[in-house]
């Protein structure tokens, strides 16, 4: 609020609005506009707090009312302050003014009538007859009480708008209590998920300085393996070929095709023990790179086995062809053999055969021996083949072990690489989050303290304008008392006798007010005992409600007990005249024998129904009294009739 709203053009007398009414003094107005009624303005005015009220020297300006609405924690304040930033305009303008006139109670000095024209000046106070000031006191009366309810509309909107404010605070509070909430929640959330995401590159770390260590001694030792192997199947297959090649030679076989079968065969075992100490060489650089881009180069690990694995097959394809080759050839050795020992046997039957046949004899016997050598170094050929096979279907059993390893080590790494980005996207989220709040939380703090700088301003703009009332209400004194001096004293008696008059019409009307205030506040207590009083009620209408429960389950146990009481008392009835009649038969058999007249009256005493007697007697006595159900028994009776009771 600038220092400007408080200029003399908008004036209001001072009134605290938490004040008592009866203190109110108004400026001094002029003669109401015909046609105006003060039911109507008040009408226009309520529930429009910041609107301009220009009607009879008094004033709300929007600025005032606007800051009072929004300004500071306290409303009270506020709205204190607006009070005494009109009473320095009433004052200042009062102090502008040249020409004066007398106010209610006398103390007040000669001012313009103001009634939309300050140029009029009012006339002078010798002018005046005894009967315009009453009528003028009357005016001023009239005024006074619409000014009060006036202010008692402004104070009502203030009130409803302080009312306003200290409900939108309450739920700026919660929702700041709510966002700082939400918040911590946040930053607890981040925190647990930092530790986590460190937890886990530690435990990747770990896991990867361990399977470099481990992959980097096992390629090693298996590529040492494999060369020692392959070394062995070198010498191995030079020691076979060389005994094929000799076999050939003494079958006659064409030695260019062993040489090309040699050539093909080592170039084969060449290929492969380079293939496998390429593969060997590139395992751990192929682990190193899993090591540190997992996802990428997973499939080229995959393929490169794949590769050795088929290449392997391949080989071991090959050797189970020479291994068929050779048992063909020995075979063929076999029967060369059995050819052989059937000339043997024919030679040894013709013993007519000359030197020569002998000779030749000895030749294929010596041959026979060599081929017998020859078919023993074949077996353990093939006995080493077979062992050398079973050793590749267990290198390929351990490469298909590693692969399935392999998958499974990449399916983990797929689904941590998953876990991760979750992670990264619901972080995001979170600093979104986070900042969206940091936001919100400044926005609220450049407001408060937008609030803060124009509750200083209005301190600082009240403080101004107190030593310009302090003078004001100087000079004020100071034309009051010039006045007094002018004023013949005959008509100040008249009008300090009417000025009495109307303090005490209006000291009535304050102890009305008073007394109003009293009561609302009495009838304040009495609500809030009311509530009180309402709750006692409920509890006595519980209580009330549970008594009468008890007291109907009383009763119908009561009603129980006595129709009990008459079940009993009928078979007591009963038991009574079944002893009755026994007596009366026992008296009959075994009394002396006495004339009817003398019998009967005793049996009409001791029973009480004499007429229905036998009409009990033809009744079973084993009858139920309420369903007139027939029981064998006495037990089952009275089982019965509780139940039937019941």
């Amino acid at each position: 609020m600038d220092p400007q709203d408080f200029s003399p053009s908008r004036a209001v007398l001072p009134t605290p609005p938490c004040s008592s009414m009866g203190d109110l003094v108004p400026a001094p107005p002029g003669r109401r506009p015909s046609g105006q009624q003060p039911g109507k303005r008040e009408g226009s005015e309520r529930g429009v707090p910041g609107r301009r009220r220009e009607e009879r020297g008094w004033e709300v300006p929007a600025e005032a009312e606007a800051e009072a609405g929004t300004a500071g924690e306290g409303g009270h304040s506020v709205r204190q302050l607006s009070g005494h930033g009109r009473a320095v305009r009433a004052a200042s303008e009062m102090s502008s003014k040249s020409k004066g006139r007398p106010a209610e109670n006398g103390e007040h000095s000669k001012s313009k009538m103001e009634n939309g024209m300050d140029s009029m000046a009012a006339p002078a106070l010798n002018t005046y007859t005894p009967e315009e000031m009453v009528q003028q006191m009357k005016e001023l009366i009239t005024e006074n009480n619409e000014l009060k309810e006036a202010m008692k509309l402004h104070n009502q909107a203030m009130k409803d708008r302080y009312e306003e404010l200290s409900t939108w605070r309450e739920k700026q509070k919660e929702e700041r209590e709510f966002y700082e909430l939400k918040f911590k929640e946040a930053k607890q959330c981040l925190q647990a998920k930092c530790i986590e995401n460190e937890q886990l590159q530690q435990q990747l770390q770990s896991l990867k300085e361990r399977e470099e260590g481990a992959e980097m001694e096992a390629p090693e030792k298996e590529v040492r393996q494999l060369k020692a192997q392959v070394q062995r199947l070198q010498a191995e297959k030079a020691d076979l070929l060389a005994i094929i090649s000799e076999l050939q030679l003494k079958l006659n076989i064409s030695a260019e095709d062993s040489f090309v079968e040699i050539g093909m065969n080592e170039g084969e075992i060449n290929r492969t023990a380079k293939e496998h100490q390429e593969n060997s060489g590139e395992m751990p650089s192929d682990v190193a790179v899993y090591i540190r881009s997992k996802s990428a180069d997973e499939s080229k690990n995959l393929e490169s086995e794949e590769l050795t694995v088929s290449q392997l097959l391949c080989s071991l394809r090959n050797e189970t062809q020479k291994r068929e080759k050779l048992e063909e050839e020995l075979q063929d050795h076999r029967e060369r053999l059995s050819k052989l020992e059937k000339e043997t046997r024919n030679c040894q039957e013709s013993g007519t055969q000359t030197e020569q046949e002998e000779e030749s004899s000895e030749a294929v016997g010596s041959e026979v021996e060599a081929l017998n050598l020859q078919v023993c170094a074949l077996f353990k050929e093939l006995q080493e083949a077979h062992e050398k096979l079973k050793e590749a279907e267990l290198i390929q059993k351990k490469l298909q072990e590693k692969c399935q390893v392999l998958e499974r080590k990449s399916l983990a790494a797929a689904s941590e690489l998953e876990e991760k980005q979750q992670l990264i996207y619901t972080i995001k989220k979170l600093e979104l989050q986070v900042e969206s709040m940091q936001a919100e939380v400044k926005l609220e703090q450049a407001k408060t303290h937008e609030e803060k700088t124009r509750y200083n301003n209005l301190q600082d703009s009240y403080s101004k304008l107190l030593p310009e009332l302090t003078e004001a209400k100087k000079k004020i004194d100071e034309m009051k008392l010039k006045e007094l001096d002018r004023v013949d004293k005959a008509v100040v008696e008249q009008l300090t006798a009417k000025v009495e008059l109307a303090e005490q019409a209006l000291a009535a009307k304050q102890l009305q007010i008073d007394e109003m205030k009293q009561l609302i506040a009495k009838q304040e207590e009495d609500l809030e005992t009311m509530s009180v009083l309402r709750a006692q009620m409920e509890v006595y209408c519980s209580d009330f409600h549970a008594e009468r429960a008890a007291r109907e389950k009383i009763h119908e146990e009561k009603e129980q007990l006595a129709v009990q009481l008459a079940y009993l008392l009928k078979e007591q009835q009963n038991f009574e005249d079944l002893g009755r009649s026994s007596l009366a038969e026992m008296q009959s058999r075994h009394g002396a024998r006495m004339p009817d007249g003398e019998r009967s009256p005793r049996l009409v005493q001791r029973g009480t129904n004499s007429q229905d007697w036998p009409e009990q007697r033809n009744i079973s006595i084993y009858a139920c009294p309420k369903c007139e159900e027939i029981l064998p028994d006495l037990d089952t009776l009275q089982i019965h009739v509780m139940d039937c009771i019941n």
